[in-house]
């Protein structure tokens, strides 16, 4: 009789989860495609291809850091494309991966967070991004030499396999897109981090990631090097939930940069420039979000 009760006590508890979580994301869809339609709109009227060392000069990675904060899909893969054809520098490559926020501010607005939570994380990522941009440009890739190809047009390749975006359609139906995918994203994310939470227990998983040690922004800024949408999800969904500081929700959106590595490798017959650009990036996530993570925010 007792294991009876318990079991059903269980299988209630598992329902609740399956419901909290169906719900949860339901709730951001609405606000969610209404984002997405804005940031459709937006990229229709940016293009990345204007961005060339030669005419930026000395203000690329501050160019770059402001351009890549706006969130819009595939920009990052996009600029990586410009580094391979030799259009844009090591620095203002940089400064367009740690800008970039991929899925996380539109994540951030549909749960109605803090706007200043929010405002606060695009300021310090574009800071952070403009500095690292500036003082990588003239220390390790100080010798760097820009060359833009005059026979041979850049390719814009900025919707590689994988990628969540779509030419030639109705801003509608590709906002609309989005918005299912991204959702589903949310959904699995959610269910598989609220059944971890249930199956484990709150205590443990946070343990896991390191809550409220010195070393969490580390662990957070290995996860954010992990290509595509499914990393600014995680990693938005866990600062949300409380489980990431925001030092350490910093270090892992400074390391992520959606498809851009992949393009970034992809591109170079010699991989040693790329690692050390990834190597760069990954250094600054870390000293960066360590930082803000000992702030008493």
């Amino acid at each position: 009789m007792l294991n009876t009760l318990l079991h059903a006590a269980a299988d209630a508890s598992l329902l609740d989860v399956l419901l909290d979580t169906l719900l949860d994301t339901a709730k951001t869809v609405p606000l969610l495609y209404l984002v997405y339609l804005l940031m459709e709109w937006l990229e229709g009227r940016m293009n990345a291809g204007k961005i060339q060392e030669s005419k930026i000069g000395a203000v690329g990675p501050a160019f770059g850091a402001l351009l890549g904060c706006v969130p819009q899909c595939g920009f990052s893969a996009a600029c990586a494309t410009l580094y391979n054809g030799g259009v844009i520098g090591a620095g203002t490559l940089i400064a367009v991966f740690i800008s970039t926020s991929d899925e996380a501010i539109p994540i951030l607005i549909s749960h109605f967070s803090d706007m200043w939570s929010i405002v606060l994380l695009i300021a310090v990522k574009v800071v952070i991004a403009i500095g690292a941009g500036y003082l990588l440009r003239y220390t390790v890739f100080r010798n760097e030499v820009v060359k833009i190809p005059a026979e041979h047009p850049v390719e814009l390749e900025d919707h590689p396999e994988g990628s969540c975006c779509h030419h030639h359609k109705s801003i509608f139906v590709t906002a609309l897109e989005h918005t299912v995918k991204i959702s589903l994203f949310i959904l699995a994310t959610l269910l598989i981090i609220n059944l971890i939470f249930f199956l484990v227990g709150e205590e443990r998983v946070e343990s896991l990631l390191l809550s409220g040690s010195i070393l969490q922004p580390t662990l957070a800024a290995v996860i954010g090097l992990v290509p595509g949408c499914a990393t600014s999800v995680l990693i938005t969904e866990l600062y949300i939930g409380g489980t990431l500081s925001f030092g350490s929700a910093v270090a892992g959106l400074v390391t992520g940069a959606g498809f851009g590595y992949i393009l970034l490798l992809r591109g170079q017959k010699n991989k040693k420039p790329a690692v050390k650009i990834i190597l760069c990036i990954l250094a600054v996530g870390i000293v960066s979000g360590t930082l803000i993570h000992l702030l008493p925010l």
